[in-house]
């Protein structure tokens, strides 16, 4: 009797735990065992382990985020925006044999520290040359021939950042059924993972996920062959939101020359930070800058400027001109276009007026426009 007790109350023990983990809805199970994993501290998963509902699901993943926002108080998530961009990409370019190239070894190394520095990618090679070159033992690939060999290092600031003078990693493809894989023996990224989980983390005291990290966030993309609506106000805290990365054409910004923005082949977004600049003087370079989002490499780009001076309507407007899109390196997927208006050279008076560009990708158009003044 003793016995029969003791498995029932084994049985039942079994029982609360199915049920509690049956509680959760699939999408956040999913949530838990997606990219989202390789971003977990120790602690945040042992707490995901006590979770049984989807309310105190959501909870978590509210609080997850903003824990982690580089700019707390508005509605923008940087850091969230950089995973999504980083997960499409692994996704489009890492997956094999039913493995969601978000959870391969290529697509964790790329989501966790962001995109190496160099790329180096050799053909194949015998064995014994391979494994040498990459000082593994060989743990797949075991006959004649490995596949093709990528060694990946970040180098400088994209090293720097988490605490690590440099940091390499060696993929390997097993030829035979194409899976490419981390070589185990070179673990110095192990620590690098380490310390990127850990400074990813802004607020470690939050608690709570607060209103403007559940709010869903501005938008302020133009719609196709639509003037978009006027820039909303920032929220309260720090610089307003200025992008979205949906496909297409977004955020106009007026600068003082648009050549001295950063590189965008650089390790940072060149966009990031920057505010519109409303007052130039008539010996300025008027910049513009924007974003654009898509396959083309070249676009058809038309501007004018219309306004008021002097008492009298202003009209300008330059030939359209087919232009480059200058990739971004850390926004997978996006571009900016980019140049400068000698405000002199066009004999500018003082008065306001209204940039305009429209932006025309094959059959899409797009149209953007930001008010500016001249004294």
């Amino acid at each position: 009797m003793r016995t029969l007790a003791r498995g029932a109350v084994l049985i039942v023990l079994v029982l609360f735990s199915l049920s509690s983990y049956a509680a959760l809805s699939q999408k956040y199970d999913d949530w838990a065992k997606g990219p989202a994993k390789w971003l977990m501290t120790r602690d945040e998963l042992r707490i995901w382990k006590t979770i049984t509902t989807d309310e105190q699901a959501q909870a978590f993943i509210d609080l997850f985020w903003a824990r982690r926002d580089p700019t707390p108080g508005t509605y923008l998530n940087e850091y969230k925006r950089e995973f999504d961009y980083r997960v499409k990409y692994a996704e489009q370019n890492f997956g094999h044999q039913g493995t969601p190239g978000a959870l391969t070894d290529r697509g964790h190394a790329v989501i966790v520290l962001g995109f190496p520095t160099v790329s180096d990618k050799s053909g194949k090679k015998d064995g014994a040359a391979a494994r040498a070159a990459s000082g593994s033992t060989g743990s797949f690939g075991s006959g004649s021939l490995l596949g093709e060999k990528e060694i990946w290092t970040w180098e400088k600031e994209d090293a720097r950042k988490y605490d690590m003078p440099r940091i390499e990693a060696v993929f390997i493809q097993d030829p035979v059924n194409g899976v490419v894989q981390r070589d185990t023996q070179k673990n110095e990224i192990m620590t690098a993972f380490a310390n990127a989980v850990e400074k990813a983390v802004v607020d470690r005291k939050m608690t709570v996920a607060p209103d403007w990290a559940t709010q869903p966030p501005m938008v302020l993309a133009a719609e196709p062959a639509k003037k978009p609506s006027a820039r909303g106000a920032a929220p309260a805290a720090p610089a307003a939101p200025h992008r979205q990365g949906a496909p297409g054409a977004h955020s106009l910004l007026l600068i003082k020359n648009a050549a001295t923005l950063p590189d965008p082949q650089g390790g940072s977004d060149p966009l990031d930070g920057l505010k519109d600049v409303d007052l130039f003087a008539t010996t300025d370079d008027l910049g513009y800058v924007f974003e654009y989002c898509g396959e083309s490499e070249t676009v058809k780009v038309t501007i004018s400027i219309s306004g008021q001076a002097g008492g009298r309507k202003i009209s300008m407007s330059a030939p359209t001109e087919e232009v480059p899109v200058e990739t971004i390196k850390v926004v997978p997927g996006c571009g900016i276009i980019r140049a400068s208006i000698p405000l002199g050279d066009m004999k500018v008076l003082a008065g306001t007026y209204t940039f305009s560009v429209k932006l025309e990708d094959g059959p899409q158009s797009y149209n953007l426009s930001q008010d500016f003044k001249v004294e």
